[in-house]
């Protein structure tokens, strides 16, 4: 306990479950994202860095509004990740959830962002996870 307690920095994962043990406490590991930006990103921005993947329509900022289930769903499914963390802080993760409904995004998709979101997997019942 004394390193911890000093700043040691060499944590082992056996040992801080026993720390929360005897404290009466589960151990929580979350990764959070660094890189995002502090400033939220303009619809015009937002629209120059995704227009690559719009081929079949001029993606402008009233589609962003129109349509905002079906340009997530096609960023999740087609964009790279500095454009799909883009649309994520432009939209939010409501819009994420409701995207990945849509039939157009495929399943490995919407299994990732489930996970990834924390939603229950929509597993067919009397199946295991």
């Amino acid at each position: 306990m004394h390193r911890y307690e000093s700043g040691w920095d060499q944590f082992r994962m056996d040992t801080l479950r026993r720390i929360a043990a005897a404290l009466g406490a589960s151990l929580e590991v979350r990764l959070v994202d660094r890189a995002s930006p502090t400033t939220p990103i303009s619809a015009r921005a937002l629209v120059k860095r995704l227009a690559p993947l719009f081929w079949d329509a001029q993606l402008s900022v009233e589609l962003l509004d129109a349509h905002p289930d079906w340009v997530v769903g096609r960023v999740l499914t087609f964009g790279q990740p500095a454009q799909v963390a883009a649309a994520r802080q432009f939209f939010g993760d409501d819009a994420i959830r409701r995207a990945i409904r849509r039939r157009d995004v495929d399943a490995r998709t919407r299994n990732y962002w489930n996970l990834l979101l924390q939603e229950p997997s929509h597993a067919p019942e009397g199946s295991e996870h």
